[in-house]
């Protein structure tokens, strides 16, 4: 799935838990963090040379032992509730990791494996037979589900994802 539907997931599956603003923040930018090794691909096109994309997306932030240090490290990052962080961000990167499963095939039909053991065994993929398109329509439902659900919060609660990239963002009147 997209870098954004991992947003508006991660945060939704903070929200209820984590009543603090900066513990949502971590546990959220956790959801997209796994694709942190997708970075690769800004490297390949300024060198032109290099297939850091090809050879690491999905194996460096898409396994058990980054979800391990992921979770450790906003955990030690967090002030309130740790133990509580630790768990949402470990869920968090496996809720990413199922997402790109079932939905992050290429246009050309490649389906992206999951290197969940690296670096441990570098053989073992995830794989699934259905996974569907990056751009398909299952994608595009959940994507508009989720934003249906932000807009409630920011209805009914004051609250709004985006105040993962400022906090005025939760303090803003969202009148209906």
């Amino acid at each position: 799935m997209a870098p954004g539907t991992h947003l508006l997931i991660s945060w939704l599956s903070s929200v209820e838990f984590l009543k603090n603003r900066r513990e949502r923040t971590l546990v959220t930018l956790s959801g997209i963090a796994p694709d942190l090794d997708g970075l690769g691909l800004a490297v390949d096109w300024v060198t032109g040379t290099t297939e850091l994309y090809s050879k690491y997306h999905h194996y460096l932030g898409h396994s058990f032992m980054s979800s391990v240090i992921l979770s450790l490290l906003s955990m030690f990052i967090a002030k309130v509730q740790r133990i509580r962080v630790f768990i949402l961000t470990f869920f968090v990167a496996h809720l990413h990791i199922f997402c790109d499963v079932i939905g992050s095939r290429g246009p050309d039909g490649y389906q992206w494996p999951i290197y969940y053991l690296y670096p441990f065994n570098n053989d073992f993929e995830v794989v699934w037979s259905g996974q569907w398109e990056l751009n398909a329509w299952q994608n595009q439902v959940i994507l508009v589900l989720l934003m249906g659900l932000c807009v409630f919060y920011a209805a009914t609660r004051k609250i709004s994802y985006c105040a993962v990239i400022h906090p005025c963002c939760d303090q803003t009147s969202f009148e209906m």
